[in-house]
């Protein structure tokens, strides 16, 4: 099937490049096709939804190296944190208190997100930043889109575009922890038959914050494009490889104080006279394929087509060794773990051994979507379909163990394979009723068949088939009181399939209430003000109403996964506020947004495990705690940006940002024993072009993140052990972000 993905493509590619080898383009004509690209599943001016624009420019002042959520900081409800403590490594997002897996991801109309995880591994895809035209976030379940359920939020982001003329730069950043980042690009420029060839590549390498927190990374991006008066054809190819320290340990209050806030506790292991060690492969490795076929034709004044293909392959493992801290680092895992006997080595029999593991996935992603824009007078009309199907296996392997009798060379121990497809089909119109009033309306329908087969790694049989049908009405209103004020209000109706480690714990266990679909009623009611100076301010009320949403209990898996549960009532309700403001002859701009809200759980039932005595430890079962109202977890009520921006000169900018974030339970008890502090961070940046020298445009960038050195955490995990005497234990994992960095970064363009 791969194959004929990539036949499809190249054929039709050449057979455009020959029929319309002579014509000339129209450069605004190129420019509508560019933007029809992503159109469908985009919110347009008058959609009443909450939504931000976030243009290339702005996307090149927030590069430094770093992954797309902290370039997306100034978002609003946005909070955005990172493994290595320096926005290198593993980095994710949280929207309106949602995590990564409710957040819907696509990339020129494609989903990103991974069908079994339902989240995107930014990290997967190193400087893709660099390769963006634009981004659109939109807030709550927001218009119809392709791929994972948007049951927070949406990320709609498009490559660049070719450009008219020939061109080339050439990017590097040097920073604090060894951090270096170079990229090249160059384009031939919309040739006289329509051809455009772009390419980029980058490479980032660094040592991180975090104790192992390195990273080395490569990306490269191909386009071959092909322009007409009325048609688009391109062909991408996106190419990511990562390999990066492990660092989802986090590491423990008392680590912390002993060892550092820089220390990271993954691949310790103590030799026979208690000489302490570090595993130096432990890491994550990914390597994906994105090749992206698209096609936009203008078939008449009124109506474009938009037909497209995309293929994702990616092989991926992680590769640690185990070593038992409870048997203070010396001790491995036990060989029946892994379905082997016992091992008798110089005549002694080992239960148990250190040893290295690795666990990995492959996995296949095909899609073909096809989107009809209709704009004519008062009406926009969006027909979309999509068609998706996933194939991926996970399987574990032992490349070394220290007490070997018999084992084979990499002894395999599990595999099992999971198949994923899905048919999505929405439409959705926006009609201006006079000039006052615009109506909106959406609906989309969504069947997913998913079923997964053969041995997880804990050695139990794995079998499950699930099939879910999801109707996502969608409706609302603009009224524009005059040119410059505008209100409007929508309801719409998101709903969500559970993740693969959610419905395999239920399927191997037999569960009596395994996880269910998640369900939830987004009401918006907003405010928005635009004048002829610039000046944009913006009110958006939201409130979220959730059956069965699936909510963190701050607990991971030993691999970093966060285990959910579902909660029959909850709600998530607020406000954002927006504000840009230039002044003093537009020299000066203020930016500035606030998240004022409440997320609760209604009738909260929390579960603990219980032992019989902290000596012992013995499992005797479970306890509960009832909480009336709680928090949710990770939903901070206080959000807050101001960036204020200093331009003297078209070419010379100043730029200082405060981020603040408030307090964030770890777990749905509300325990302020497992809390993040709130934090207050600020960066400087600022960037002068040489617009004129011999070697071309040379801008200067220079970075200076957390301003004020605070020393603040911005993610963590939990989990409570409990006692039969009436006691408690919490375990707890901190991710401390870097103390004042600094990056430089200079680009030459011609």
């Amino acid at each position: 099937m791969k194959k004929v993905f990539i036949l499809a493509g190249l054929l039709a590619l050449s057979f455009s490049s020959f029929a319309q080898a002579n014509k000339q383009t129209d450069s605004l004509k190129n420019i509508r096709l560019e933007e029809v690209v992503v159109s469908a599943t985009r919110a347009g001016k008058d959609t009443p939804m909450a939504y931000s624009n976030v243009l290339q420019t702005e996307i090149k002042k927030e590069n430094a190296a770093r992954n797309i959520p902290v370039i997306l900081q100034n978002i609003p409800s946005l909070v955005s944190f990172t493994e290595d403590g320096s926005g290198v490594g593993n980095t994710s997002m949280r929207i309106r208190g949602t995590d990564a897996t409710r957040i819907n991801v696509t990339l020129n109309g494609m989903p990103l997100n991974n069908p079994e995880s339902q989240e995107v591994y930014w990290v997967n895809l190193p400087d893709l930043s660099s390769s963006l035209q634009s981004i659109q976030v939109q807030r709550g379940v927001g218009t119809s889109t392709n791929g994972a359920a948007a049951f927070g939020a949406s990320i709609s982001m498009k490559t660049v575009g070719s450009r008219p003329e020939v061109y080339g730069e050439a990017s590097t950043s040097i920073g604090s922890y060894n951090t270096f980042s170079s990229s090249i690009a160059a384009g031939s420029g919309i040739l006289k038959n329509g051809l455009a060839l772009d390419v980029r590549y980058s490479r980032n390498t660094g040592d991180g914050y975090i104790r192992n927190g390195f990273v080395n990374h490569g990306n490269l991006f191909v386009s071959l494009s092909h322009h007409s008066d009325n048609q688009l054809i391109r062909l991408s190819y996106i190419n990511g490889k990562q390999k990066t320290g492990i660092t989802w340990e986090g590491i423990s209050p008392g680590d912390m104080e002993k060892q550092g806030r820089r220390y990271n506790p993954a691949g310790k292991y103590l030799d026979e006279a208690d000489n302490v060690h570090y595993y130096d492969n432990e890491t994550d490795n990914y390597t994906s394929h994105i090749l992206q076929f698209l096609f936009t034709r203008q078939l008449n004044q009124y109506l474009f087509l938009n037909a497209n293909l995309n293929y994702n392959n990616g092989f991926g493992y992680y590769e640690n060794y185990r070593s038992d801290p409870d048997g203070g680092f010396k001790r491995g895992d036990k060989f029946s773990k892994y379905g082997l006997p016992n091992q008798t080595v110089n005549g002694i029999t080992y239960s148990r051994s250190q040893l290295i593991r690795q666990k990995l996935m492959r996995n296949d992603f095909y899609v073909a979507n096809l989107s009809l824009n209709y704009a004519k007078d008062a009406l926009n009309l969006a027909l979309g379909g999509m068609y998706s199907f996933y194939d991926g296996d996970h399987y574990g392997k032992l490349p070394w163990v220290k007490y070997n009798q018999n084992i084979p060379e990499n002894y395999e121990w599990y595999r099992n394979r999971g198949k994923k497809g899905e048919f999505n089909f929405f439409t959705k119109a926006e009609y201006r009723f006079n000039e006052k009033v615009s109506l909106f309306g959406d609906i989309q329908y969504r069947h997913i068949n998913y079923r997964f087969t053969g041995i997880d790694d804990d050695l139990m049989e794995l079998t499950g088939v699930f099939k879910y049908n999801f109707f996502n009405p969608k409706a609302g209103i603009s009224y524009r009181i005059d040119d410059r004020n505008n209100l409007y209000a929508s309801i719409a109706v998101g709903q969500r399939e559970p993740l693969r480690t959610d419905l395999k714990d239920g399927a191997k266990g037999g569960a009596v209430n395994p996880v269910k679909a998640e369900r939830m009623l987004d009401y918006e009611l907003g405010y928005r003000f635009s004048n002829e100076n610039g000046v944009n301010l913006g009110a958006n009320f939201y409130y979220m109403d959730y059956k069965n949403q699936l909510v963190q209990t701050g607990k991971l898996t030993d691999v970093g996964y966060k285990l959910m549960e579902n909660v029959k009532d909850s709600y998530r309700a607020g406000v954002e506020l927006e504000a840009s403001v230039p002044f003093a002859n537009n020299k000066f701009r203020l930016d500035a947004n606030a998240t004022l809200s409440q997320n609760k759980i209604k009738n909260y039932t929390a579960y603990f495990d219980q032992y019989d005595t902290p000596d012992n430890y013995e499992w005797v079962g479970q306890t509960t705690k009832s909480i009336k109202s709680t928090n949710i977890s990770f939903s901070p009520n206080a959000i807050g940006m101001a960036s204020l921006t200093y331009q003297p000169l078209q070419t010379l900018y100043f730029n200082l940002l405060g981020k603040y974030v408030g307090k964030q339970y770890l777990d749905n008890t509300s325990d302020d024993a497992k809390a993040i502090n709130a934090y207050f961070v600020s960066n400087l940046s600022a960037g002068y072009t040489f617009d004129k020298t011999p070697v071309g445009r040379i801008a200067l960038q220079v970075f200076v993140n957390n301003l004020f050195n605070k020393e603040y955490i911005a993610n963590g995990w939990a989990a409570t052990d409990t006692f039969q005497d009436g006691s408690a234990l919490n375990w707890i994992g901190y991710y401390p972000q870097a103390t004042r960095n600094y990056t430089i970064r200079i680009t030459i363009s011609f």
